[in-house]
């Protein structure tokens, strides 16, 4: 690992739909052994319930009121400065509830859900019957499980949207 500055302006930018990603220190600058990503999320925005098989997932709330879901436990409202840990194959959810977008700070342990994220991005803007089957591979080759059936509970409980 080498030092390193990255300015706000020289950071990485991605979108998936509406959720902004933005980051600067990834596995290619901690020898693949973290990545910190920013997370802006909509108002009124879910993020994809999923769980990880090879990462556990630790969370800052910087700004705004987020709802989140790990395993059976919900909790509606979590304001900024909240911490939330996600320990590896405990599925989890995280939207927000309010009505200005919400930031919050990943740190991912290893390092490697940013290259999800990279080709995920393109997968979101194709449409058609191949759609799905591309989706749910990469899903699967990232050892992700998608949950689809929190997606609808959690949208019509809270009436949110991905």
């Amino acid at each position: 690992m080498q030092p390193k500055v990255v300015r706000p302006e020289e950071a990485h930018r991605l979108s998936l739909y509406d959720v902004q990603f933005r980051y600067g220190i990834s596995g290619a600058e901690t020898d693949g052994s973290l990545a910190l990503l920013e997370v802006t999320i909509p108002p009124r925005t879910l993020v994809k319930p999923h769980a990880h098989s090879r990462e556990d997932e630790f969370s800052l709330v910087l700004s705004g009121r987020i709802g989140v879901r790990l395993g059976d436990d919900t909790t509606d409202e979590l304001p900024a400065g909240s911490w939330l840990a996600k320990p590896r194959s405990v599925p989890h959810a995280m939207w927000n509830v309010a009505d200005e977008p919400a930031r919050v700070l990943e740190v991912v342990m290893p390092a490697g859900l940013e290259q999800y994220f990279e080709e995920l991005a393109p997968i979101l803007g194709e449409h058609g019957p191949e759609w799905t089957q591309r989706y749910s591979a990469l899903a699967e080759r990232f050892g992700l499980t998608i949950l689809d059936d929190w997606s609808n509970e959690l949208q019509e409980r809270y009436g949110i949207t991905l």
